[in-house]
């Protein structure tokens, strides 16, 4: 482990915590360091992986985007492979629940196989939205939901003044 993060290791033998002959009393102490160090470096190496969205399998995140407008918010979900009916949105407190699912059969040489695609993330929305007023379209693979701002939400703007 030294090797991999160095500057750990140097700051916990400084401090005389968790050396390399710590106490077997703490093990899970240990474990959970090492778990929590792995934990951080596949994260660091996997965001700098380009991966394809096909190789990702079922639980692929979409690529999200929230642009905020002035008097409505856009959010752009890329779900490519989808149809509209696919999708399933939902507010629930003050999140914004994105779901789709799709499944493709296919029979070949007699042989049943069956495909499915899932996608799933929540948002949190900002106070101040109007709820009944959310409109959803979904094209050429790009969901966009635009969520309208209250009018005390858009705030108001304030000149400033020479002195």
């Amino acid at each position: 482990m030294t090797a991999l993060i160095p500057w750990r290791t140097r700051q916990m033998e400084a401090t005389g915590n968790g050396g390399p002959l710590s106490a077997p009393r703490d093990f899970p102490l240990l474990m959970r360091r090492m778990q929590s160090e792995f934990d951080e470096l596949f994260a660091r190496f996997a965001r700098s992986w380009p991966l394809p969205a096909d190789d990702l399998g079922p639980g692929w995140s979409w690529g999200l985007e929230v642009d905020d407008k002035g008097d409505r918010l856009v959010l752009r979900a890329e779900a490519p492979g989808f149809e509209a009916d696919d999708f399933d949105l939902r507010i629930s407190g003050d999140r914004l629940v994105l779901r789709a699912s799709h499944q493709t059969k296919s029979k070949e040489k007699g042989v049943e196989s069956r495909e499915e695609f899932e996608c799933y993330e929540s948002v949190s929305l900002p106070s101040g939205i109007d709820k009944d007023k959310i409109d959803a379209k979904y094209h050429n693979g790009v969901l966009t939901v635009t969520i309208p701002k209250t009018k005390e939400a858009r705030g108001k703007k304030i000149a400033v003044k020479n002195a």
